[in-house]
C-alpha cells in the first residue's frame, strides 16, 4: 500500500521535520512506497525543495495530476486524512490515523 501526500503539505506553513517524521513512519508502519502529488509542471521544483531541506529520505517518488496509484492519500481537500498542513500541533493525530489505516489493511 502507498502513501500518496499532496505536495503542498511540504512546505511552510508545514513543519519539514513534521513532514520527514511522517514519511519515516509510514515507512515503520509497512507503506510501500511515500508519493508526492504534484501540479503539473512543479515536479523537479518540488524534488528539489526536499532534497535542499532533508526531507527526502523517505520519498520514494513524484506524481503529477493525472497519473494514478492506489493508496492512502493525505490532501487538504480530499481523501483518507484531510489537513491543511503538518506540524507538531497535528502530528500525533496524523500518526494515529496511518498506523490505524496501515494495520486494518
Amino acid at each position: 500500500m502507498n502513501l500518496i501526500i499532496h505536495c503542498t503539505l511540504s512546505e511552510p506553513p508545514s513543519e519539514i521535520s513534521c513532514f520527514r517524521d511522517v514519511t519515516m513512519y509510514s515507512k515503520v508502519f509497512c507503506f510501500d512506497d511515500v508519493l508526492m502529488l504534484c501540479e503539473n509542471g512543479t515536479r523537479s521544483l518540488y524534488w528539489n525543495w526536499l532534497k535542499k531541506n532533508g526531507a527526502h529520505d523517505f520519498v520514494n517518488g513524484l506524481l503529477c495530476e493525472g497519473e494514478y496509484e492506489s493508496g492512502v492519500l493525505i490532501h487538504p481537500k480530499k481523501g483518507n486524512i484531510i489537513i491543511d498542513r503538518i506540524t507538531c500541533v497535528n502530528l500525533n493525530y496524523i500518526l494515529t490515523k496511518l498506523k490505524l489505516i496501515s494495520s486494518s489493511k
